[in-house]
Parts: C-alpha cells; structure tokens; sequence
C-alpha cells in the first residue's frame, strides 16, 4: 500500500540561515577592532552578562543587506505581506564563565511587532563540566520556549549552536542561554532587532 504523508505545523516559527565565515569574520574583525568605543548595552537588555555592546556603527551596509535579507525571507516563508521590515538596533553579548540570559522576549518603541535573532559569531570549545546527566547537556545552550504544554507538542527546543549559524523568530518568543564554565573562552554572539511596520493600506 502506498500511503503519503505531508505535515502541518501551527504557532511559531524559527528560521535557522548558515551565513558564510568570510561575513563571520569581518563581524569579529570590527568588534575586536572598536570593541573599547562601543557604547554598553546592558541597560537595555535582560542579560546577566558584562560585556554587552551595540554595534550598529560597525555594521557595514553590505552586512545590513543581508541581515535584511534573512529578516525578509523569514517573512516570505511566512506568506505575510501586511509589514515591511524595519532594522533596528543591534548588539553584540560576550559571554564569559558564569554568566548567563535568563528567559526573556524583546521589545521595541516603535512597534508592537518585530523580529529578532541570534547569530553566533564565537564560541568555547567545551562548554565546561555538566553538574549531572551528560547525556543530555545545557552548558552554554540556546533555548527556545513556547507555550502549548499539551502531551504531543513541542514547548521548548534547546540547540548547541555552532559558529555562523543565525536564527530568527518574532519578538514574543522566549529564549534563553545556560551558563557554561571551566573555561577562558567566550562565547561572542550579535542580535539584531528588525521591527515589522504595517504597510499603508493593509
């Protein structure tokens, strides 16, 4: 019996992009270049990190054409035409041993809609000694929490995410980051807010 499937999937949506090393590099290259005038951040954030830095004015125009451009495919993908993309600030959070991002959603002045994202530009090596159950380690982890807990869905999605890998998703989408340790090396990631404004007319 030949039997096909196709699958339906409801509630949020987290677009994951691999950007080239090359677009990488030249992100670290500017950060560890101006990383002393870059104005702290922290203020505005709901991280329990020390170095968290906005970084517009070193993103170059060439990096915000495809920063928009992932923004705007998220949006393709989502069959929405009502708001155009709008970027906003963007930063950078240097994560050392012990520190952490408690759960949290973003926020904007200028709309009540928006997209936001991370994309890691460094990371540890090794995350450092799990308290219990290896198996299944958190050190240093991203996790995404949704909000249906019913038996046979999904409400939370945790990934180890690797050098160059950018995920996006709407601003009222919980995220977090777990403390790591044993180590001196950071983990260096960029978030980009990209407000949604409703198009005339719709």
């Amino acid at each position: 019996m030949d039997i096909k499937m196709s699958t339906f999937h409801l509630g949020t949506m987290i677009i994951k992009f691999e950007l080239p090393m090359v677009f990488i590099d030249d992100i670290n290259k500017a950060y560890d270049k101006h990383n002393e005038q870059m104005p702290a951040h922290n203020q505005e954030l709901a991280g329990k990190i020390a170095d968290e830095k906005k970084v517009n004015t070193i993103i170059t125009e060439e990096m915000n054409k495809t920063f928009q451009t992932c923004f705007d495919k998220y949006m393709e993908m989502r069959s929405i035409t009502k708001w155009d993309c709008a970027l906003g600030p963007c930063w950078i959070n240097e994560m050392k041993s012990g520190e952490y991002n408690p759960t949290h959603f973003h926020t904007s002045l200028h709309s009540d809609m928006g997209l936001s994202s991370v994309l890691m530009l460094k990371r540890p090596d090794w995350y450092g000694v799990e308290a219990s159950r290896e198996e299944r380690p958190s050190n240093g982890w991203l996790e995404f929490s949704g909000g249906d807990q019913s038996p046979l869905s999904m409400s939370q999605t945790r990934v180890d995410a690797q050098v160059g890998e950018f995920y996006v998703f709407p601003y009222t989408l919980l995220h977090s980051v777990y403390p790591f340790n044993s180590t001196d090396e950071v983990r260096r990631t960029l978030s980009y807010n990209c407000d949604l404004i409703r198009k005339r007319g719709r």
